[in-house]
């Protein structure tokens, strides 16, 4: 017996969601607007009805009690196999379409890479197309270019070949009018004299700059210029000194001084820019010292002169003028200052950073070394502090 799921075309199992989309499905194929009749559509609700109910097990037969004969009830029942006949055959051409149109997952995958290699070869086409552009573009001008180079290299074999029979011309009229020139014979040993006169000149250049100064000075007759007057020792007083006066004795320099080497060894420091307090090695003396960040000092004695110490390993060619060369100590290279930038304390403080050669002297805390060197000169046997 055709039970009601079995006219709506669905199974007991299946939800309600899909139960509501077959409904839909035979309605819009039985609606009397579709083509279909008042009956099916009649039918297709209840069948739905029943179903959504859960009577879809029962029979349509069933809910027919108050039928009023058995040939009504046959000919209803006649109608409604038709009915259902034409329901199931309907369901069946709906899931043979609904079967068609799905597509196996291989053949979808397969699809999916398609059009993926098909974009890819599509950009890649967009690509070389774009660079054909550019090489046509380049190639339309590298056209025009030796096309006007060509013009050029024509225009220029036109002049080279009017200027080469310009001068084959001046030739054979050359050769029509020249006269024989006699040439003299160079003097023997002129070469030599040009060499031995570059060499004069050379030696002339090459010296100091101290020897052009005193030769200019002596050729326009001027007077060498004042040199800064070095401080000397003051003689330390006597205690049994009389108020009579004495006769004036011949200066006598102090047997400390006398003693003294010049430029004696210093000792050395880790800290530069700095003014620091210290004593000669082997000479009871101190001195005063600066040290520049390449290694070089600036030194001043009791007497009150200053020297270089040059740290570098060759004697510079070109020495200032206000620096005489003493000698050499340790690893330096001993210069004395007696006049100018750097010869005095003054300078010193006014200037506060002096370059000698190609070191660079910072100036700093000056006064109370100062202050300190005058008392260690004090202290000093047979020295007073220099008048700086």
């Amino acid at each position: 017996m055709t039970t009601w799921n079995e006219l709506l075309g669905v199974g007991a199992s299946e939800s309600a969601e899909q139960i509501k989309q077959r409904y839909r499905q035979l309605s819009i194929r039985v609606h009397p607007d579709k083509g279909g009749s008042t009956g099916l559509m009649q039918l297709v609700s209840e069948a739905y009805q029943a179903v959504k109910n859960g009577k879809g097990d029962h029979s349509p037969l069933d809910s027919q009690q108050s039928a009023g004969g058995t040939a009504a009830l046959r000919s209803q029942v006649a109608r409604l196999q038709k009915e259902l006949a034409a329901l199931q055959q309907e369901n069946r051409t709906l899931r043979a379409r609904q079967a068609n149109n799905q597509i196996p997952a291989h053949l979808t995958a397969k699809i999916a890479k398609l059009e993926f290699d098909n974009r890819q070869w599509r950009e890649h086409y967009q690509k070389l197309e774009k660079q054909h552009h550019v090489l046509e573009e380049q190639h339309q001008r590298l056209s025009k270019q030796h096309d006007s180079d060509k013009k050029e290299s024509k225009q220029l074999n036109r002049e080279l070949k009017q200027a080469l029979s310009q001068v084959e011309q001046l030739e054979t009229e050359l050769k029509h009018k020249a006269t024989p020139v006699t040439l003299k014979a160079a003097k023997p040993g002129l070469a030599w004299r040009w060499v031995l006169a570059s060499w004069g000149v050379i030696a002339v250049l090459m010296l100091p700059t101290s020897h052009w100064q005193s030769m200019m000075r002596t050729l326009l007759g001027q007077s060498a210029p004042e040199v800064a007057q070095r401080v000397r020792i003051v003689e330390p007083l006597e205690n049994n000194k009389t108020t009579a006066p004495a006769p004036t004795p011949t200066p006598q320099v102090s047997d400390s001084r006398a003693s003294m080497p010049t430029a004696p060894m210093i000792q050395l420091t880790a800290t530069a820019n700095q003014w620091h307090v210290n004593q000669f090695d082997k000479v009871p003396q101190p001195y005063l010292a600066l040290r520049s960040e390449q290694g070089s000092y600036v030194v001043a004695n009791c007497q009150g002169e200053f020297y270089v110490y040059l740290n570098t390993t060759y004697q510079p060619l070109r020495v200032p003028p206000n620096l005489d060369y003493i000698t050499q100590r340790q690893h330096f290279h001993v210069y004395a200052i007696p006049y100018g930038q750097g010869a005095s304390i003054d300078s010193w403080q006014l200037a506060r950073k002096v370059k000698i050669f190609d070191d660079t002297f910072v100036s700093e805390d000056l006064a109370p070394q100062l202050s300190a060197f005058e008392q260690s000169c004090q202290r000093a046997p047979g020295l007073t502090a220099a008048n700086f």
